[in-house]
């Protein structure tokens, strides 16, 4: 039988020792093992309405209703078309692939309409609402909020205010679509509602 040195022993039975798996070792806490949860991203809730304010302005030398956080440019806006309609404008987009579509989502409600590019010092894309479609309606009388988005990218979340159907309503008037005077914000979920001209 062939014999071994003690100093080869020791190192074959050291080799042997690395290759078994390392044995879960418990706590002091009645036998249970340590586990340790994987790292994970915050949750976000999307859902929430971005803060800025609804302000009536001027853009083109056109009455709107623009969003945006104060003193910025606006995110998005509401103007009158010349036939009663509405035009969504999402600010700050650059078109993207052919046949990029604006959805517009209220609750369960969801439209898809289509956009052009809109001429301008911002780039932003429009999308024009006839003045019979419902969806007029339910933008003015949205208790909810009201999600733009563009393509696959991530929703701009709008609050709903009483300021979306006062500035619709007067679309269809013409007279009444011109900045009022400015009166005192209204507060709606870290969103306020103002008058003012630019």
């Amino acid at each position: 039988m062939r014999r071994f040195p003690p100093l080869a022993a020791l190192a074959l039975l050291s080799a042997c020792a690395d290759s078994e798996p390392p044995e879960a070792v418990p706590t002091d806490d009645g036998g249970a093992y340590n586990v340790v949860d994987p790292v994970k991203a915050p949750i976000t809730d999307d859902a929430a309405p971005t803060i800025g304010q609804w302000i009536q302005s001027m853009q083109d030398e056109q009455p709107v209703l623009q969003f945006g956080p104060a003193n910025t440019e606006p995110l998005f806006s509401i103007g009158c078309d010349t036939r009663g309609g509405i035009l969504l404008n999402r600010h700050g987009t650059v078109a993207g692939a052919e046949g990029e579509m604006m959805t517009v989502a209220i609750g369960s409600s969801t439209r898809n309409l289509a956009v052009n590019a809109a001429q301008g010092p911002i780039p932003k894309l429009r999308a024009a609402v006839p003045a019979q479609d419902e969806l007029l309606g339910q933008l003015s009388d949205a208790e909810q909020p009201i999600r733009i988005s563009m393509g696959d990218g991530p929703p701009l979340v709008l609050p709903a205010a009483p300021a979306i159907g006062e500035f619709i309503k007067s679309c269809g008037n013409p007279r009444a679509a011109q900045p009022a005077a400015a009166t005192p914000p209204a507060a709606d979920n870290n969103a306020a509602t103002q008058n003012s001209t630019q």
